[in-house]
C-alpha cells in the first residue's frame, strides 16, 4: 500500500470525527480494528466501534480536530489537537495502520489535557537519513548514556517540545542535561539496563515517527520534525499506563 493510499484514508477518517458522522465508520474501519490504547489493548468489531463512535458523539458532541500527517507505506502517524470538549482542549500522537483502504490497527499511548500549537505541514527531507538520526538518538545517547556529548549533536539549538504538561523550548545543552538527570535517576531505582526496546521507526519528509516501549515506563508513540540533519520539534503526550 502506498503512502497516499494510506494518507486518503487518515483524512477521511478525520472528517468523519469533523462532521460527526459515525455511519461513515463502517466505511472505514476494518472488520477487526485492533485498538493499542492508554489502558490496554482491544479488539473490536466494525459494528462494535461505530456505536462507540456514536455513543462519544452523543455524549461529548463534535470536536473540531486539527491534524497533521505523515505515511510510510500503511502506517500513518497523526498529530492532533481537539476543541470544543467540556473538559477542555486535548492533544495526542497517534498511529494508524491501513489496510484495503480501512483502519485496522491503531496505537495512542496517552493524551495532553492541553492544546498544543498546530504542527506545521510535512516538509521536504531525507526519510532514510531522518531514521538513521532517531536510531543514534535511541542506540547512541540513550542505550550508552551519552546524554552531554550527544544531544547537542543529535537536536537543534532550539528543541521544541510538546508534552502533557503544554510546549516550551529548550537547548539542546539542557535537554541532554535534562535527560541525563532523569536517565540517571531511572538506574539509581531499577539498575542500569536498556531503555528503549522494540521500537519501529517511520518517515516520511521532515518527519520521523515511533512506536517503542521503554522500560520500565511502558509504551509509547511520539514524532518528530528534523530540519538540517538535526532533530528540532517533538510531540510526545506520554507513556501508556498497561503493556501492549
Amino acid at each position: 500500500m502506498t503512502a497516499e493510499t494510506t494518507l486518503n484514508t487518515i483524512h477521511a477518517w478525520y472528517d468523519i470525527a469533523n462532521h460527526g458522522d459515525s455511519r461513515r465508520v463502517l466505511a472505514l474501519a476494518g472488520p477487526e480494528y485492533i485498538r493499542h490504547e492508554p489502558d490496554g489493548t482491544r479488539a473490536v468489531t466494525v459494528y462494535e466501534y461505530a456505536a462507540e463512535v456514536r455513543q462519544l458523539i452523543q455524549t461529548r458532541g463534535v470536536l473540531r480536530w486539527e491534524y497533521q500527517a505523515f505515511a510510510e507505506g500503511d502506517v500513518a502517524f497523526v498529530t492532533w489537537i481537539a476543541h470544543g470538549h467540556r473538559d477542555g482542549p486535548m492533544s495526542g500522537v497517534q498511529a494508524y495502520r491501513v489496510a484495503g483502504g480501512k483502519l485496522v490497527e491503531t496505537w495512542l499511548s496517552a493524551i495532553a489535557p492541553v492544546a498544543w500549537p498546530a504542527p506545521p505541514p510535512t516538509g521536504n527531507g531525507d526519510p532514510e537519513a531522518n531514521k538513521r538520526l532517531l536510531k543514534r538518538w535511541y542506540e547512541e545517547m540513550y542505550q550508552q548514556r551519552r546524554f552531554a556529548e550527544l544531544a547537542p549533536q543529535l537536536c537543534g539549538p532550539v528543541f521544541t517540545r510538546h508534552e502533557a504538561s503544554g510546549t516550551f523550548d529548550v537547548t539542546a545543552e539542557e535537554h541532554g542535561r535534562r535527560l541525563a538527570e532523569a536517565i540517571a535517576a531511572r538506574d539509581a531505582r531499577e539498575g542500569r539496563s536498556p531503555m528503549i526496546h522494540e521500537y519501529r521507526v517511520f518517515a516520511a519528509g521532515d518527519r520521523v515517527g515511533v512506536i517503542a516501549t521503554a522500560a520500565p515506563n511502558g509504551p509509547y508513540v511520539q514524532a518528530w520534525r528534523v530540519e538540517d540533519g538535526l532533530l528540532v520539534e517533538s510531540w510526545w503526550p506520554g507513556f501508556a499506563q498497561a503493556d501492549w
